[in-house]
């Protein structure tokens, strides 16, 4: 699954710039850089933005936080992209906002979210001269399989807390760290789909299905945790493996397979790193590298 960042900043805008010319550039760049909505500068403070997002195929994470008193979504956006996804977005700011949507208009407090859907427009301000917003684009086709009447759901404030606070945490941990998304974009996509269902009242098989997914996830985390430590024991086997973690030697291979490699494979990927590291790094005979990284076969 590809995974795409991108950042967008005011810093980055050229010298000598007015503030009208500073806002008028950042929209242009705005709108190839999402195209999501529109923004409204604020008039007392001079305009500045920092965005950034992963795309991880249909999943987006974005994060904005900038001097603007609105945020809009009009028909052209909505003519535009044909973007009909979910969006989930927590409100990080320090005052509620006023948020119209399908219609509807509702007060958005501080921490708390609101599910919008993004082949609608929407509009929302809060008297404020600054924004600071989390907000993950989910594919809607598999979010409605999991939760049922979930477009109940649209257009109205949902409460902080559980695992709808937990997607966008997790979020916004993801943003600061963004290459922890190259490494593990499809388990980061599947996750957020989860804790998005579970807490939108996902049915209960298929929140059962994701709770047990998330378990396999940190088992999985424990397991590749064991084989980095200890990779360079030369009969390290994926039995060890298994005994370490405390699950079965099938489990752990099935684990590893659906992370996308085998046993074998990452112990010798492991073992041939620390090999050139070392070759690199430091003085010494081949064969002591060798063993040093845990090969017990010269050849």
């Amino acid at each position: 699954m590809s995974v795409i960042r991108k950042s967008l900043s005011t810093e980055t805008l050229p010298q000598g710039l007015s503030d009208r010319q500073r806002f008028i550039r950042f929209a242009e760049l705005f709108e190839h850089f999402s195209n999501t909505g529109e923004l409204d500068p604020a008039s007392d403070v001079p305009f500045r933005a920092t965005m950034n997002s992963i795309h991880i195929g249909t999943t987006m994470l974005g994060r904005c936080d900038g001097s603007f008193v609105t945020v809009r979504r009009e028909k052209r956006q909505v003519i535009e992209t044909g973007d009909d996804r979910f969006c989930l977005v927590r409100n990080t700011g320090d005052r509620s906002s006023q948020v119209v949507h399908r219609g509807r208009e509702f007060t958005m407090r501080p921490g708390s979210m609101v599910l919008l859907k993004l082949d609608e427009p929407f509009f929302a301000a809060d008297g404020a001269s600054q924004k600071r917003f989390t907000n993950v684009h989910l594919p809607v086709d598999s979010l409605r399989a999991m939760v049922a009447d979930i477009d109940d759901l649209v257009g109205s404030e949902l409460e902080p807390g559980g695992a709808l606070s937990l997607v966008m945490d997790y979020s916004d941990l993801l943003l600061r760290h963004p290459a922890a998304a190259d490494e593990a974009g499809m388990a980061i996509a599947s996750h957020l789909l989860d804790l998005a269902a579970i807490g939108l009242g996902a049915r209960s098989d298929v929140a059962a299905a994701a709770r047990r997914r998330g378990l396999r996830a940190v088992r999985l985390k424990t397991v590749l945790s064991i084989l980095e430590a200890r990779f360079h024991e030369p009969d390290f086997s994926a039995q060890k493996l298994a005994g370490a973690a405390g699950l079965s030697e099938r489990y752990v291979n099935e684990l590893l397979f659906e992370a996308g490699a085998s046993f074998t494979t990452r112990l010798t990927e492991l073992r041939l790193r620390k090999a050139a590291d070392l070759l690199t790094h430091r003085e010494g005979r081949i064969s002591d590298i060798a063993f040093a990284c845990g090969f017990n076969d010269l050849s």
